[in-house]
């Protein structure tokens, strides 16, 4: 018998161990709710990720390994409410997959899209996108989503407009591209120029989660460029009769606007008394798109 196949002989049952042990641990982890919450928050994805940074050691399992973590990642994103220990997390079996299966192109896109949802996460949604620039040099997606990472969570017009150019000199790269990069530069932080953006790439995307998550965002983009829209007539109102108006309504009924906008999301826009206009469905405002 040969080193090599002595060697396989002890290194095969091991695996298996290690593979039954792990199932067992996400068996647990699905059953209990205590912890799953505790295991979501940590910054640890535990033996799996320790694995995924010596490859070798998955024994020519490394697509499986990544699929079970994918399946993992695919439920934590897919929360309704996603908390900051969700996102830490998110981030944690994204990086895992990376590492287990670098060719695996949708954890990349689907990764930096979810985690760019939360500012405080917009560096590890780059750095989720930059892993598939590396992967995928000529794949235009990429600096693509870096622009919309770059423009919506960390409000730099600036260099979205310029992930946008990089985008656009890419093989297969759609024809709107230089002109969104354009108006980005331009125009920066306007809503008007991000429902264009936004628009287009809901236009173009295929994948149903990404569509999604552009789809929510394109709702909160159109809910701050009404209330933007109402703060200044509310202004109007006061300079011509001296003080704000009681009710939406008011402004309509003074000529001042000819209709209401309708809220995207199925609720109203409420003023209050100092002119401040807030929708009855959205909780925060989209810093991006005032000033600072």
């Amino acid at each position: 018998m040969t080193a090599q196949a002595r060697a396989a002989l002890w290194f095969l049952p091991l695996l298996f161990l290690v593979l039954s042990a792990l199932l067992s641990a996400h068996i647990v982890r699905q059953r209990s709710p205590v912890a799953r919450k505790i295991e979501r928050g940590a910054r640890s994805a535990g033996l799996l990720l320790e694995i995924s940074r010596r490859p070798a050691l998955a024994f020519g399992f490394r697509n499986l390994l990544a699929d079970l973590e994918w399946l993992e990642a695919v439920q934590v994103a897919g929360s309704l409410r996603m908390v900051r220990a969700d996102y830490d997390r998110l981030d944690v079996l994204i990086q895992t997959v990376n590492r287990f299966d670098p060719r695996f192109t949708v954890p990349y896109l689907l990764g930096g899209l979810v985690l760019g949802d939360s500012p405080d996460h917009a560096q590890a949604a780059l750095a989720t996108l930059e892993r598939g620039m590396k992967a995928y040099p000529r794949d235009w997606q990429f600096p693509f989503y870096v622009g919309y990472i770059r423009y919506f969570s960390m409000g730099d017009p600036s260099e979205g407009g310029r992930a946008l150019e990089a985008a656009s000199r890419l093989p297969g790269s759609p024809p709107y591209l230089p002109m969104l990069a354009t108006r980005m530069f331009s125009e920066g932080r306007e809503p008007e120029t991000a429902l264009a953006f936004l628009a287009e790439m809901e236009k173009q995307e295929t994948d149903p989660a990404r569509r999604e998550v552009l789809r929510k965002r394109l709702l909160e983009v159109i809910a701050e460029r009404d209330i933007q829209h109402l703060e200044r007539a509310a202004a109007a109102y006061r300079e011509r009769f001296g003080e704000y108006p009681a009710q939406a309504s008011d402004l309509v009924r003074s000529g001042i606007l000819r209709r209401l906008p309708a809220e995207p999301h199925g609720g109203e826009y409420i003023l209050s008394a100092d002119g401040g206009v807030r929708s009855s469905r959205v909780t925060g405002r989209l810093k991006v798109f005032r000033a600072k």
